[in-house]
């Protein structure tokens, strides 16, 4: 019979600021009880550092419109490719 995992961790005395490790069906289980929100080294395990700065204010305004856009150039080949077949 299968337990759901909140319903087993309500049936244990779990204190905030501990952590509990347990081997189960060969997997080693750990709980942390956390007071109020996440440890400083919790917190910093889960966020992300920002790699990427954003400007505060906007440097422009670009207006998009819709239409066909103007065929390239064609490119140039000379004469004389150098291939004398």
């Amino acid at each position: 019979m299968s337990v759901p995992l909140a319903d087993a961790l309500r049936q244990v005395d779990l204190q905030p600021g501990r952590v509990y490790r347990e081997r189960v069906n060969g997997w080693t289980v750990e709980v942390r009880v956390l007071d109020d929100g996440p440890s400083p080294e919790l917190a910093a395990q889960v966020m992300l550092q920002p790699w990427v700065e954003f400007p505060f204010a906007a440097a422009g305004t670009v207006l998009a419109r819709p239409g066909a856009l103007p065929l390239s150039d064609p490119p140039v080949i000379p004469a004389d490719d150098g291939n004398n077949e």
